[in-house]
């Protein structure tokens, strides 16, 4: 009976925070080297400048920037609370901190995590469609687009988070699958080219820990050492992001540690988070979370909710 009551009691509580809490992401610019974050004590939410959120409407979540005429432009997910979506949008940053958002890669499917990549013949994004059943690899010339499908990395897998960079003499291909293991399974590919062809890692998943698998922004090189954002989401999803240093990256082996783990300042506008991290230049772009109340997700949770029940009354008839 007490085991019955527990479960009631985290049930309720879950169904009022769906109802009730609505998880809202922020973007910020933190105007510090990403070195400074390598330290275990390291405090870094206090320095953030956060974009103005345009209400309630929705949010602002996995930056990702490039430089280009002179400034700074970040391309992330905007999720709309009306619809459930999320959107790939670019902010311009030349004047300051944007208030006003441009989506940048129209897509039929939800859409996250714009990983971006600027190469020679242009700028490259590999955004999460798990909804498509696929990793895609996008190309333009320009910020603006238009962006054309290049290529498909991966094939009928519903890759999350993909993260990929160029190491040593091969690319690699980071991400977890969409699914009950997402935040748990590490898993690795690597090619000679951006497009591939891709050969999964002979130790794939390499690594099984919800403390820090999950991609959480493109690997940087310190000291000659290479590091990983990953996201610890031993609390919550995308409670904190866990700095990995790669000790042994090959088709055939991967090791890593721990070497400092960001949390969100409980004092803080966003005190839940963060779980994206992207160094550009001498800044580092972060997210992070706070829970609000907005109607278009309360009433959208209702109506699965009282759909869920009427379903379940209808099938012990």
């Amino acid at each position: 009976m007490r085991f019955a009551g527990k479960v009631m009691r985290r049930r309720l509580g879950l169904a009022w925070r769906r109802l009730f809490r609505h998880p809202q992401w922020n973007v910020g610019v933190l105007r510090r080297p990403v070195a400074t974050l390598l330290r275990p004590d390291a405090d870094w939410d206090a320095d953030v400048d956060w974009i103005p959120l345009d209400g309630k409407a929705g949010f602002l979540a996995d930056p990702f920037g490039v430089e280009r005429d002179g400034g700074l432009y970040v391309f992330c997910e905007r999720f709309d609370y009306g619809d459930s979506r999320g959107r790939i949008c670019v902010l311009d940053l030349r004047q300051g901190l944007a208030t006003e958002t441009a989506e940048a890669l129209p897509l039929p499917v939800h859409a996250s995590y714009p990983y971006v990549l600027d190469l020679e013949d242009g700028l490259h994004c590999i955004p999460e469609t798990a909804g498509a059943g696929e990793v895609a690899l996008y190309r333009a010339a320009d910020v603006h687009g238009p962006w054309e499908k290049v290529a498909a990395l991966l094939e009928r897998f519903p890759g999350v988070d993909p993260t990929v960079f160029r190491h040593g003499e091969r690319w690699w291909l980071m991400c977890t699958r969409k699914g009950p293991q997402e935040d748990v399974e590490l898993l690795v590919w690597h090619a000679p080219e951006l497009t591939g062809p891709w050969t999964p890692h002979e130790r794939n998943p390499v690594k099984t820990d919800v403390r820090g698998a999950r991609p959480a922004g493109p690997p940087f090189v310190h000291a000659g050492e290479l590091y990983r954002p990953a996201q610890d989401c031993s609390e919550t999803y995308g409670g904190r992001i866990a700095l990995q240093r790669l000790t042994r990256l090959t088709p055939t082996e991967f090791s890593e540690e721990t070497v400092a783990v960001l949390a969100a300042s409980p004092s803080g506008p966003f005190p839940i988070g963060p779980h994206t991290l992207t160094p550009v230049g001498d800044v580092v772009l972060v997210d992070a979370r706070r829970t609000v109340f907005v109607w278009a997700a309360f009433h959208a949770f209702l109506v699965i909710w009282m759909g869920a029940i009427a379903k379940a009354i209808l099938r012990r008839r």
